[in-house]
């Protein structure tokens, strides 16, 4: 038997609810499939008799797929004469699918509500938190790689921003003429770090959807990327023919509300 009753859920886009709090309208928000959601809040009002619980949220793919969890957690309930009212920031869900998700909320194992929650794709190259964007502009290099086991496993990079994206390369192999960039080619979610010209401070620290290029696309960036290089020797056509076989190039799209 549940051991409390769900007065009232959202789940809520973090810009959304910090104009409109709990009323905001349901969705989240992505720049890239698959990849991590903009920060989410999800709210929720109890009514349980005093004493601990274990809390669960879930969120249920369209294709019908679990496809975040969070919890099971403790939590104190106030009474039943009051309301427990609970806000989450979730800013770690990564969701390879749009559409009409269902938010689950269980306590103590039992499924006590249920609501649908859309998922939107975002458009990408929209404009980005004037810090952020800065950053990227002032800076020659970027660390960039991924978060394992709670540390983080990042290389500097040379890149080329072009509005709001991030286009870097890695080479297949480990050689000594160009970058490796933890995560590539298989992560679709890497962590960048931008620093201050000249200081050895961060400035900005986000995740990036990330997606390998192939055929034009590949082309146009690696034309953009010869062009940047400070250090190319020869025609950009002899550092594009290079990569060609053995770099890849990747498109990062930060995870960031403009």
């Amino acid at each position: 038997m549940a051991s409390g009753d769900l007065v009232f859920a959202n789940v809520v886009d973090a810009r959304s609810y910090a104009a409109q709090g709990a009323d905001g309208p349901a969705g989240i928000y992505l720049v890239a499939v698959p990849g991590r959601a903009l920060p989410f809040v999800v709210h929720r009002a109890w009514k349980a008799p005093t004493g601990y619980v274990a809390e669960e949220f879930r969120l249920i793919a369209p294709s019908g797929r679990v496809a975040y969890r969070w919890g099971p957690n403790p939590r104190r309930m106030l009474g039943a004469m009051d309301l427990t009212v609970e806000a989450e920031t979730i800013t770690d869900a990564v969701l390879s699918e749009t559409g009409t998700y269902v938010a689950s909320f269980i306590l103590d194992n039992w499924l006590v509500g249920e609501i649908e929650v859309p998922a939107w794709l975002q458009e990408a190259g929209g404009g980005l938190p004037k810090a952020v964007e800065d950053g990227l502009k002032r800076s020659d290099v970027i660390w960039v790689g991924v978060e394992e086991n709670g540390a983080d496993r990042l290389v500097p990079a040379w890149f080329v921003y072009r509005q709001g994206k991030i286009f870097l390369l890695s080479r297949k192999e480990p050689g000594p003429d160009e970058q490796v960039v933890p995560g590539l080619p298989a992560s679709r979610d890497l962590l960048v770090v931008t620093r201050r010209k000249g200081r050895d401070t961060s400035l900005e620290r986000f995740h990036a959807a990330a997606r390998v290029l192939e055929g034009q696309e590949w082309e146009q960036a690696a034309a953009l990327l010869a062009d940047r290089r400070r250090d190319r020797h020869g025609p950009p056509g002899d550092a594009i023919e290079r990569w060609r076989e053995s770099a890849y190039i990747a498109e990062l799209i930060p995870v960031v509300a403009g």
